[in-house]
Parts: C-alpha cells; sequence; structure tokens
C-alpha cells in the first residue's frame, strides 16, 4: 500500500479538489482508499458530503479519546474518511517537538486495510503539516499553472530537503508535480510547465489537470467530479492521476 500526501504550503492551488477527486478516482479503479482531511478547514470532509462537527473524528484520534479504525466515516461514493475538525487547531497549539511522526504513528494499524491513504495536508509550515508529509511515501505537489504557485513548490521541496531529510533523515518521500487550473488556449500555462520541467524534470507528471468551473459545481453539490460529471475532461485529468499512481505503487512494490 501507499500513503499519498497532497502538499504545497500556498492555498488556492486545487490541492483539496485534489485529494478529494483522485481518492474518488482510485475508488473507482477498484482499490480501498481511506481520505485523511488534516485541515481545520474541513474542507475535504465537506466536498465528500459529511459534518465536520460530528462524531468521530481526527480531532478524537489525536486526543486518544478514539483509536482510528473507530473513528472512520463512510461516504456515498466509496471513499473512507477521517474527517477533520474545528478542533484541530487545538492539536496544533498542543503539538511539540518530538511529535512530527505524531500521525504515522496513529494510522499505522490502519495500513493493512488500505491500497492507498490519501492525506489532505493543510497549508503553511507548522506541525500538522509537518506530521502529513512525514507520513507519506509519496508527496504529490499540486500546482496551478502560475508563476506564484512555482515559487511555492520550489519553497516546500526546500523545506523536505533541508528539515525532513536533514534534519530528521526521514529520506524515505518522494515528490511528483503535477498542474493544476492549466488553461491550453493560453501560451502562459504551457510555458510555465516547460520551466517547472527545466528545473525538476521527470519529477513532473505529464498530467495536467484543466481550470474549470465545473470543480466548483462538484464541491457545492458534495460530489466529486469523477461522479457528478464523469466525461468532464477535468474527471478524465484525476483518473490519468489515479492510474498513475496505480503503476507508480507497483512497480515500486512498497510494503507495509
Amino acid at each position: 500500500m501507499m500513503v499519498v500526501s497532497f502538499s504545497i504550503f500556498k492555498g488556492g492551488t486545487g490541492k483539496t479538489t485534489s485529494a478529494v477527486n483522485t481518492a474518488a478516482a482510485l475508488v473507482e479503479k477498484g482499490k480501498k482508499v481511506l481520505l485523511i482531511d488534516l485541515d481545520q478547514q474541513a474542507s475535504s470532509t465537506r466536498y465528500l458530503d459529511l459534518d465536520p462537527d460530528q462524531s468521530p473524528n481526527l480531532y478524537e484520534v489525536f486526543m486518544g479519546i478514539k483509536p482510528a479504525a473507530l473513528a472512520i466515516r463512510n461516504t456515498k461514493v466509496g471513499v473512507d474518511v477521517l474527517t477533520s475538525h474545528v478542533l484541530m487547531a487545538a492539536i496544533e497549539e498542543a503539538l511539540e517537538p518530538g511529535d512530527e511522526v505524531k500521525l504515522s504513528e496513529l494510522i499505522r494499524p490502519l495500513k493493512a486495510a488500505y491500497d492507498f491513504i490519501v492525506i489532505d495536508n493543510p497549508p503553511g509550515k507548522a506541525m500538522l503539516a509537518f506530521n502529513g508529509l512525514a507520513a507519506a511515501d509519496l508527496i504529490l505537489i499540486p500546482a496551478s499553472a502560475e508563476r506564484m504557485a512555482v515559487d511555492g513548490v520550489a519553497d516546500l521541496i526546500n523545506h523536505v530537503q533541508k528539515i525532513m531529510w536533514g534534519k530528521f533523515a526521514l529520506t524515505h518521500q518522494e515528490l511528483r508535480i503535477f498542474f493544476t487550473m492549466y488553461r491550453s488556449a493560453t501560451s502562459h500555462s504551457p510555458a510555465i510547465v516547460e520551466n517547472a520541467r527545466k528545473i525538476w524534470r521527470d519529477n513532473v507528471l505529464s498530467v495536467k489537470i484543466p481550470h474549470s468551473t465545473a470543480f466548483s459545481r462538484s464541491y457545492d453539490q458534495k460530489l466529486p467530479l469523477t461522479k457528478l460529471e464523469p466525461k468532464h475532461q477535468g474527471a478524465i485529468a484525476y483518473g490519468v492521476l489515479a492510474q498513475w499512481l496505480i503503476d507508480y505503487e507497483s512497480t515500486t512494490h512498497r510494503g507495509l
């Protein structure tokens, strides 16, 4: 199995949209998937039509009130979820140096039950974000096809290399970048992707998620676009990303 963290420090790049739609696409391809909503904004939780104010939730898991296995909630699209809660902000305040791998420890008993665990990581460089990165086998970086987003990619990669791989010797994470909000009819989006490939080469995936208001519509209807409009180009793109993950996981032969 594989733990995949969707992470970027900059907001507004389609991170939650990517986590939810990729998780749903993996389920459609026959995989057993758990989505962990680590962001106190609970956008992934709401996207999948779950109430973040209800129990059980991830706050209770971190507090030791419930084991992770008893906090999982089911959805109509087949993705299991550890839902976020506004009190995750309190967890953030309570985490101390040495707690960088707390999430890894909490979800370890769940790994045998799933093909993929997908983490919707919070933006920024606080402790919960570090936990989401440290728990991952693979870090997927969703970058919108604009200059500022590329700067955000560089910031995240630098943080992972210097802090996680250097200071904490967490060397098992691999990173891949894919572009969202891509406008093929413009010269700007292709240029941004081409420049990124010159820097990060094969770590930039070929899949591009198109810019579309359909993603906002799917969020409003609490249904991933892969289910709402499966023939939409955005849904197809996430299907491609999901298949890439399946192929990548099978190639690397990762164990528990």
